[in-house]
């Protein structure tokens, strides 16, 4: 799993909804306690997934639950793999009582099948 990238575009997701929500930079650091600006941006750059308090912190200020925030998360994932399929990806948000670690299985199979069809063109 390529961390960095799914913190990039987690970061990404994060910095569209504070825009949306019409929050600075530096309102949103001042309500986290983290002293100054460069800790979003560099948490909305992808330089860093902040902790879980932090981010239940900043889901708090941002109007979203915890699983929105996961979901958020698993979107970054999906992207990460390339599955841009809408009915795919609704998958993950229709289905009822989906947890993030059921959600991850599904991730992970997906992974080892994409790693299963690369091994098998490297045999040819």
């Amino acid at each position: 799993m390529n961390e960095e990238f799914k913190t990039i575009h987690f970061g990404k997701k994060m910095k569209q909804i504070r825009l949306e929500k019409g929050i600075s930079q530096e309102d949103l650091a001042d309500r986290l306690g983290v002293g100054s600006n460069s800790y979003i941006s560099d948490a909305e750059r992808g330089r860093f997934l902040p902790s879980d308090d932090k981010l239940k912190a900043w889901a708090d200020i941002m109007g979203l639950t915890w699983e929105e925030i996961e979901d958020l998360k698993v979107d970054a994932e999906l992207e990460r793999l390339g599955l841009t399929d809408p009915g795919f990806t609704m998958m993950f948000k229709e289905v009822p009582n989906m947890t993030v670690a059921e959600k991850q299985s599904l991730i992970k199979s997906y992974e080892n099948i994409l790693k299963a069809r690369e091994d098998m063109r490297k045999k040819k």
